[in-house]
């Protein structure tokens, strides 16, 4: 072989370094875990290591996966698929990891992002600083209206806003974008059936109107292109026919940001939203109706 060939098991299973030596070539072998696992979204750029190391140069990538990481295995093989590494295939398993994956390599607008697992947070502080800067929201990676979700204004804050916080969870960090509003659209069939500006109550970092915030429901028409733009796309990427995008605007730039999209959004009585799922369940009731 004209260069050495790299290895990266994850996780690395008993004995494997045994069957490893067994090639008649020299392997580079790395033994890996999921908890130094780092992935970076930054400046439209996506990466991903493991202990420092770019994962993309790997010769190949032997993913497996218990049932807490198999979120994180379909993260890598997106990740893997972009770049062109050779790896093993794993399942669907989504995440709010595996939704920012997703978001980034299609050149969506998101915030600058940081994953690190639990147990390495106090040891890749300076990356989560560098890339998300102060203050940042940390999210529950598989949470869901803002709950698990804070505020942090400091490094300080960070360590010990993480230990008041359950010890079963895994997190997000993301830049927090000054913001006035976040629009909540609802995609239908790919259509944008609905489009509300929500509003944080005074002191709440979150949009949620399960945390207060005011709903101001927009004509379809009168929603920006590019919020519709992003919205589409993303719930599309993600396989859904019907959904809510949550989208921030930058305060201080006017630029929009993708949050998340929902798969299980709340519905306002007497509003938009309300007509956007009548139209969703009609394309599935007239249809199985009118069937032979």
């Amino acid at each position: 072989m004209s260069k050495i060939f790299s290895l990266l098991s994850l996780p690395a299973l008993s004995g494997t370094r045994d069957i490893v030596g067994q090639f008649p070539f020299p392997i580079d072998f790395t033994a890996g875990t999921y908890r130094d696992i780092s992935f970076v979204f930054h400046a439209g750029s996506t990466e991903v290591f493991h202990k420092g190391a770019d994962t993309k140069n790997f010769s190949f990538v032997w993913l497996t996966s218990s049932w807490s990481q198999r979120d994180l295995a379909y993260a890598l093989r997106l990740y893997f698929e972009s770049t062109g590494t050779p790896h093993s295939s794993v399942e669907q398993s989504p995440s709010k990891i595996t939704d920012t994956m997703a978001f980034s390599l299609h050149g969506l607008p998101i915030p600058d992002t940081v994953f690190v697992s639990r147990r390495n947070i106090e040891k890749e502080m300076p990356l989560i600083r560098k890339v998300c800067g102060y203050p940042l929201i940390v999210k529950d990676v598989k949470g869901a209206q803002g709950k698990f979700s804070a505020y942090v204004a400091s490094e300080s804050e960070l360590a010990s806003t993480i230990a008041d916080l359950p010890k079963h969870k895994e997190f997000l960090f993301q830049r927090f974008i000054r913001n006035e509003y976040d629009w909540g659209i609802m995609v239908v069939n790919g259509i944008v059936v609905s489009g509300e500006k929500s509003y944080p109550s005074e002191g709440e970092f979150r949009n949620n109107t399960c945390n207060g915030a005011k709903e101001h429901f927009a004509n379809v028409d009168d929603i920006p292109e590019r919020i519709k733009s992003i919205a589409i796309t993303a719930s599309g990427l993600l396989g859904l026919t019907w959904s809510r995008t949550d989208i921030i605007i930058d305060k201080d730039s006017g630029l929009p940001y993708l949050l998340e999209v929902n798969r299980f959004p709340g519905i306002t009585p007497d509003s938009n939203e309300a007509s956007g799922a009548y139209e969703f369940l009609a394309s599935h009731i007239v249809s199985l109706e009118q069937a032979p």
